[in-house]
């Protein structure tokens, strides 16, 4: 079991396909849609230009987090960000309704 005091932000790894975290850095924002949470796999859309090519990555420890940095793999190698400065997520519940959360 995960202890969630011991870590910050949340875990791909848990939230379902289709689900979108959104992230803030200084210096610029991302989407990941979540594709395969099991694998950390995530769609990224992002205003750095040097993600334009590279539209699925692997999130490589899962977490994303404020104060995390994250580091993303893709075919063509490994992107690391900035540190995120807020992370927030939506998705649908099993019966079709939305929900989002702020990660604090």
């Amino acid at each position: 079991m995960v202890d969630a005091l011991a870590t910050p932000g949340i875990d791909v790894r848990w939230l379902r396909v289709g689900t979108v975290i959104f992230v803030e850095t200084e210096s610029y924002l991302y989407e990941l849609t979540v594709t395969h949470p099991g694998h950390g796999l995530v769609t990224v859309n992002s205003s750095d230009p040097v993600l334009r090519e590279a539209p699925l990555g692997q999130l490589v420890q899962s977490w994303v987090g404020k104060g995390l940095v994250m580091e993303i793999r893709f075919s063509n190698g490994t992107y690391q960000s900035p540190a995120v400065s807020s992370v927030a997520i939506k998705g649908r519940r099993e019966d079709g309704t939305p929900w989002s959360y702020d990660v604090c």
